[in-house]
C-alpha cells in the first residue's frame, strides 16, 4: 500500500458490530491506543503525544501524535442485519495530509506509514484469530 495518499482498509468479520467494536478496541488498547467516543458506530482511537508533536513535529518519534478513526456498522442490506451469518463493517481510513500538520512533510509521511503498518497489524490479528471475513483496501 502506498504511504503517499489516503488510504484504509475495510474489513468484513464475523459477529454484529458490538462484537466487532470489542475487537477492535483489544486491538488499539493492547497497542497503547486510547479510545474517544464519535457518536454511534464511530470511534476514535489516539496514541502519542499531542504537545510533544507540536513542538517537535516529525521528529516526536513514538510519541507522535496519531488518531485512528474507525466506523463500524452491521454489514445486512438495506439496514436488516442478517440474522444466520450476521457480520459487520470495520472502516478504518487516513487522509493524505493526516500528520501534516502537527509534524509537517516528515510527519504526514510518518502519520501514513504507522496508519498502513497498523492497519496490516489489525488485518493479520483479526485473520489469525478467525474473525475476518475478507478485506478490501482503499
Amino acid at each position: 500500500m502506498s504511504t503517499s495518499g489516503p488510504g484504509g482498509v475495510e474489513l468484513v468479520v464475523a459477529g454484529d458490530p458490538a462484537a466487532a467494536r470489542a475487537l477492535v478496541e483489544e486491538f488499539f488498547v493492547g497497542r497503547g491506543w486510547r479510545p474517544r467516543e464519535r457518536g454511534v458506530g464511530r470511534v476514535d482511537f489516539e496514541c502519542g503525544s499531542r504537545r510533544r508533536t507540536i513542538l517537535l513535529g516529525g521528529l516526536a518519534g513514538k510519541a507522535f501524535h496519531l488518531t485512528a478513526r474507525i466506523e463500524i456498522r452491521d454489514a445486512g442490506r438495506d439496514g436488516v442485519p442478517r440474522s444466520a451469518d450476521r457480520t459487520a463493517v470495520i472502516r478504518y481510513r487516513w487522509e493524505a495530509d493526516d500528520g501534516r500538520a502537527l509534524g509537517g512533510t516528515l510527519g504526514r509521511a510518518r502519520a501514513a506509514r504507522a496508519h498502513a503498518e497498523t492497519a496490516t497489524a489489525l488485518e493479520e490479528q483479526l485473520r489469525a484469530r478467525g474473525h475476518l471475513v475478507r478485506a478490501r483496501r482503499a
